[in-house]
């Protein structure tokens, strides 16, 4: 009987410790986060998202898809049902797009805010919403989906590319073309000869660059001295203006020396020279009246008063 009871005990805690496990199990598992839901809205396809896919914020995991339908008010829209955790920064500018994994095809949600990227998503209201009521985001085409809408204009676009190419690379262009990477080839063997002939040239610039210097240290100085009342070029200038003052002042003496005294002693030389002429023209004229005054002399003068021979008129 005692054995009965024991095994007894032993069943009930076996079972008991087994659903405390799978109690555990179901707890650790399962997410206890609050959550609130919002609707999606698309028109565009919903490829590889099914329930319980990833919902993100920006890269965060916020939560999980709950369903997938088509609007019964509005043909052709889908309507994606997902639970997001209460926090998650949901505002009237969120959006969503439609991410895939890698290369598994398995697609994800993504939120992003347009306030965000105009740099205004702190003055962006919540977007209120309940269980009975879900608040409404509008679903953006993805990037594969605009991919797809561009293929065509992408397929065009490089047929167009592809047959410029085989035009470019034609028998008269392909030789143009070699002609013109020739001549590029040239134009840096010349430019390769260029810079050898200069560098000897720019061997000597350090040197010319120190000439230059020493040149303009040496008009600094010359400058400076110049400048400098005290130099030796203002101290030669003044010496200079002093011999030409002296000089100045000798000249005027001898000015005054040769109108107080020279000019006097010229005037007396021309009176008598002037003398001299007269009684030349004097002389020569009685040569040319009477030449024979010459021999016998002149005339005698008529006698005055008071002489023998004065005959009064």
């Amino acid at each position: 009987m005692e054995n009965k009871s024991n095994a007894f005990l032993a069943g009930v805690f076996t079972i008991g410790l087994a659903i405390l496990v799978l109690f555990a199990l179901f707890w650790f598992s399962s997410d206890h986060a609050v959550r609130v839901p919002y609707d999606l809205i698309t028109r565009s396809t919903v490829n590889g998202l099914g329930p319980q896919a990833d919902v993100k914020y920006r890269g965060l995991d916020v939560g999980k898809v709950l369903s997938i339908k088509f609007d019964p008010q509005v043909p052709g829209q889908i309507i994606v049902r997902i639970s997001v955790n209460q926090d998650t920064p949901i505002t009237r500018t969120t959006y969503a797009t439609l991410g895939f994994q890698g290369v598994t095809g398995i697609a994800y949600v993504q939120l992003d805010d347009t306030a965000r990227e105009e740099g205004a998503a702190q003055s962006s209201p919540r977007l209120p919403t309940t269980a009975r009521t879900p608040a409404r985001i509008v679903m953006r085409p993805g990037f594969f989906e605009e991919l797809e809408k561009r293929g065509d204009s992408l397929l065009t676009q490089t047929e167009t590319l592809m047959a410029s190419l085989n035009e470019m690379f034609q028998t008269v262009n392909r030789d143009e073309l070699m002609g013109a990477i020739r001549a590029v080839h040239k134009t840096a063997e010349d430019y390769s000869r260029l810079s050898a002939s200069l560098q000897p040239a720019a061997a000597r610039l350090p040197q010319a660059v120190e000439n230059l210097n020493a040149t303009l240290a040496s008009t600094r100085r010359l400058t400076d001295e110049v400048a400098n009342p005290n130099g030796t070029v203002m101290r030669t200038v003044d010496r200079v203006g002093e011999n030409l003052q002296g000089a100045a002042d000798s000249v005027q003496s001898t000015a005054g020396i040769v109108n107080q005294e020279t000019l006097p002693q010229l005037n007396g030389l021309a009176r008598d020279a002037r003398q001299t002429a007269r009684s030349i023209d004097r002389a020569a004229g009685q040569f040319n009246d009477r030449p024979s005054s010459v021999l016998f002399g002149g005339p005698s003068p008529a006698p005055g008063p008071g002489e023998p021979g004065f005959h009064a008129p």
